[in-house]
């Protein structure tokens, strides 16, 4: 859905209301910070949240000038093992599309948090190629990955709602109801699923999420 949030009076009212970048839950994000001084320059940059939804952060978002658009998206099921009775020359099962509902070229940042988690070894490279055709040519991707499991599994089973609290600071915060499986990717593994997009850096949080930012090339 598309949030009717720009840069107004209201939303500058409502900008950092009831967030506190010194809080002590709050973790430093030095690609947002990044990606957003890059970015706002341009007039009404377009950003997509892949999700939970967070009213503050599209609030702050839109604050500083950016037109929101948030989807929630609900990663596929792995993809089923192959019949062992179908034909040699059988065509595999493919699983439902991974597909955001969004336009080509539509945005100049995604944010897909921890979404990356919770997709399926075998769809990585189908959500790599959907970042890169929702992208604009120069557009950036921030993606989230835990790089061990958590001692909390219950907790992280589900994908964290992230608040944004400033430029570079943000919080995790429970992002829903839904449990599901959630993978350890390797790192090699995440840069060929973006292997369409141009990986800028990988940075490893001191809570041993790895955080990658990935631009579109400009055409």
């Amino acid at each position: 859905m598309k949030l009717p949030w720009g840069q107004s009076e209201t939303a500058d009212k409502r900008r950092g209301a009831g967030v506190d970048a010194a809080d002590p839950g709050a973790q430093s994000c030095p690609s947002l910070s990044k990606v957003l001084e890059k970015i706002l320059k341009q007039d009404k940059a377009r950003i997509l949240d892949l999700g939970p939804f967070c009213g503050d952060s599209a609030v702050y978002l839109a604050g500083r000038g950016a037109r929101v658009s948030v989807e929630g998206f609900d990663p596929p099921p792995p993809v089923p093992p192959p019949d062992p009775d179908a034909p040699r020359n059988a065509p595999g099962a493919k699983g439902p599309p991974l597909e955001f509902g969004q336009d080509d070229c539509a945005f100049d940042l995604v944010l897909a948090w921890e979404q990356l988690d919770f997709v399926p070894p075998e769809r990585l490279t189908d959500f790599g190629a959907e970042l890169h055709r929702v992208l604009d040519g120069g557009g950036y991707a921030l993606l989230f990955a835990r790089n061990t499991p958590p001692g909390d599994g219950k907790t992280w089973r589900r994908p964290g709602r992230y608040r944004v609290l400033a430029d570079d600071q943000l919080i995790r915060e429970e992002g829903g109801s839904a449990v599901r499986k959630r993978w350890i990717h390797p790192t090699r593994e995440i840069e060929r699923a973006l292997a369409p997009l141009i990986i800028d850096s990988i940075h490893l949080q001191r809570n041993q999420t790895r955080e990658f930012l990935a631009h579109r090339r400009s055409d």
